[in-house]
């Protein structure tokens, strides 16, 4: 028998892979940037067709409002972000099993940065995001992830 905690740390393991993947969700034009390997500058990145976000936009436009990425897999990742920078995440398997985290969110200068409790706890991850109509793609600085496209919901729909 598995252990819840050893269940929800593989789960929120296979969001990470997830969202690294380097396939676009269908119906995802190509290429969503222009950003080079590894670690960069968040100046030497460029999102086809977007505008580009400064933190203060982003906070604006995401505060109580909920991130939607569905994935190539069927899986559905959503991150519910809250007018004081905290951040609830879930992760909709497609055999219909869960996992969720909790965290924070920082706004430096042009830069995102995310903490969660559960997924690298209490690392940070920083982000510059582009806007593509209703979507954001959220741009990793450090290069570990592919750009990840998201879908922004008003409120929160889906009681994350």
């Amino acid at each position: 028998m598995k252990s819840p905690l050893r269940s929800v740390t593989l789960t929120l393991g296979l969001l990470l892979a997830a969202c690294a993947q380097t396939g676009a969700p269908p119906g995802t034009p190509a290429p969503l940037s222009s950003a080079p390997a590894g670690p960069a500058t968040p100046a030497s990145f460029e999102v086809q067709g977007g505008k580009r976000l400064s933190a203060d936009e982003f906070r604006r436009l995401t505060a109580g409002n909920t991130l939607d990425r569905r994935m190539p897999n069927g899986a559905r990742l959503l991150v519910h972000i809250t007018a004081d920078g905290s951040q609830r995440l879930k992760l909709q398997g497609v055999n219909g099993q869960t996992a969720t985290d909790q965290g924070r969110l920082a706004y430096r200068g042009d830069r995102v940065c995310s903490s969660w409790q559960r997924i690298n706890p209490g690392q940070e991850t920083c982000f510059v995001y582009f806007q593509l109509g209703q979507d954001l793609v959220a741009i990793d600085l450090a290069g570990a992830m592919a750009p990840t496209r998201f879908n922004l919901l008003r409120g929160n729909p889906e009681r994350v």
